[in-house]
């Protein structure tokens, strides 16, 4: 008697026995570590270790209990040679270690003339009759230091390397949706050795090949040396502010300067009207403390020129927005008739507390 084949395959399947409770398919996250490992030759890695990223590269296995799901700001550092760190469980972005002590100087030159402007020249201004100018001052400080926060800790429009969208699923469409790369352009895959081709026309647009990050820069994005990432609508990089300014942060850096600005006036002036009351007496002598007279020396006269060298700073900026360039295009001579305006603030492109389905150990 002859036996049809696929009546015998539909014989062998029924045969089997169904799966029980203790027959089930892996869990979810162990799922999804395995089909991480069609990514590691994208990444360059093997898996040559037990850990997450090390020396010889990374170990696709099975979720154990004393491992965990990394976010990308955990990974950031293995993923690309950037200098950007995140504080904040990765809410905050900011820029290398060595602009410390620029940063420090910024900080320094913000709380001590206004620390000792209040100390000294508040109670003597409120007391004739000038009180609006320290609660002024007071407000114009407290802008001031969130500005620099805002401008210190923002994304300033990091376009995210290839490592990084090879490890998020739908970033690469995200990217190229909010870059509105031309057609040509959106399919541009590098093989980590060759950059794509591209015509004199999309060069004189000012779209580059980015060899370190391996992306496609649209027009206006430049590479950044000292963070090591290229930003979108790039300016320059700030050390004492301690990130770049770039397209998401622009507009915090410029308030930051007016807000500055103001801050050294109101300071100045308080000093100035603390050393007119101590002007010199008919006698020739002045009425106040030697050493008093000298602090506020020491401290009315830098802030002055501190003053006169934020004011020329924010007159460049001002320059910049009224004319659509920036500081690089003006410094280089290249200007690109293409690409974002700074006043244009789209959202951020690289998730840093986003999920990256790959073990990490405890």
């Amino acid at each position: 008697m002859e036996i049809d084949p696929a009546e015998n395959v539909t014989r062998s399947q029924s045969s089997q026995p169904m799966a029980g409770p203790s027959q089930e398919a892996p869990s979810q996250r162990e799922s999804s570590v395995s089909s991480m490992s069609t990514l590691w030759p994208v990444l360059g890695m093997s898996g040559s270790r037990d850990t997450f990223f090390g020396r010889g590269g990374l170990a696709v296995q099975p979720l154990s209990s004393t491992q965990r799901i990394p976010r990308v700001y955990e990974v950031w550092q293995e993923i690309g040679s950037s200098n950007t760190r995140f504080c904040c469980c990765g809410r905050c972005v900011t820029g290398p270690k060595i602009d410390f002590w620029y940063n420090l100087c910024a900080w320094f030159f913000i709380l001590i003339p206004s620390g000792l402007y209040f100390v000294l020249c508040s109670d003597y201004l409120w007391h004739r009759g000038l009180f609006p100018l320290p609660i002024l001052t007071g407000i114009v400080l407290l802008t001031t230091i969130i500005f620099l926060l805002l401008t210190s800790c923002t994304d300033p429009g990091i376009l995210p390397r290839r490592r990084l969208r090879a490890l998020l699923p739908g970033l690469e469409e995200e990217v190229s949706n909010t870059l509105a790369l031309p057609e040509d352009l959106q399919d541009c895959v590098a093989d980590g050795l060759t950059p794509p081709t591209l015509s004199d026309l999309r060069q004189s647009q000012g779209y580059k090949w980015c060899s370190t990050c391996q992306v496609m820069r649209p027009p206006r994005c430049s590479h950044c040396d000292d963070c090591g990432n290229c930003v979108l609508t790039f300016d320059h990089h700030c050390p004492f502010v301690n990130n770049c300014i770039g397209q998401r942060n622009y507009l915090y850096f410029s308030a930051f300067l007016v807000s500055t600005g103001c801050l050294s006036f109101s300071v100045a002036v308080g000093f100035g009207i603390k050393l007119l009351g101590y002007a010199p007496s008919p006698r020739g002598s002045f009425t106040g403390s030697p050493l008093l007279i000298i602090i506020l020396l020491l401290v009315g006269l830098p802030t002055a020129v501190f003053l006169l060298g934020v004011i020329a700073l924010m007159m460049f900026h001002i320059f910049l927005l009224c004319t659509g360039k920036t500081t690089k295009e003006v410094l280089t001579g290249r200007t690109v008739l293409q690409g974002r305006s700074l006043f244009e603030r789209p959202p951020s492109l690289i998730h840093a507390r986003a999920q990256v389905d790959t073990p990490l150990d405890a």
